[in-house]
């Protein structure tokens, strides 16, 4: 049985806009004292035009001493990780996000597809506020790839 647990949390992710963010999975844990909550099973995340899907997802937060509202500090994401932005579509195993660097890290068979191509690699680090971004090959051997549209130049 899904439920759907609905709150707002300030300084998620891919944009600087505060929003409301919906998270749909089967199961919810809060646990007050660590300031996590955690979310299981089909998990599918949704604030503005940013839709993020894994298997779990964990997320600290904390309070902000301006407003005294929860804001989100940092983002797991574990399991066929799924992200789709209007600019970038990113797949991984897994991916942290992390919002006082706006660092995201995604891990394990990463690829991210955007306007100017696709790149992918066994570590990919995009920082979502530069754009800048660090592709590593495995462990393996397996080298970085990066495909550029044809109409890139």
């Amino acid at each position: 049985m899904k439920f759907r647990f609905f709150f707002i949390l300030f300084l998620l992710s891919f944009a600087s806009i505060a929003e409301a963010m919906t998270v749909d999975a089967d199961r919810f844990e809060l646990i007050q004292g660590k300031q996590q909550a955690d979310f299981f099973g089909h998990v599918v995340i949704k604030r503005g035009d940013m839709t993020l899907k894994a298997e779990k997802v964990r997320v600290w937060y904390q309070e902000d001493e301006k407003t005294g509202k929860r804001v989100l500090k940092q983002a797991e994401a574990i399991g066929k990780v799924d992200i789709d932005t209007p600019d970038s579509k990113g797949k991984s195993d897994y991916a942290l996000f992390t919002t006082t660097s706006n660092i995201l890290v995604m891990k394990g068979h990463a690829h991210m597809t955007s306007q100017q191509g696709t790149v992918e690699g066994e570590h990919i680090t995009y920082n979502t506020k530069t754009k800048d971004t660090k592709v590593v090959g495995g462990d393996s051997g397996k080298q970085v790839r990066f495909t550029f549209d044809e109409d890139v130049q």
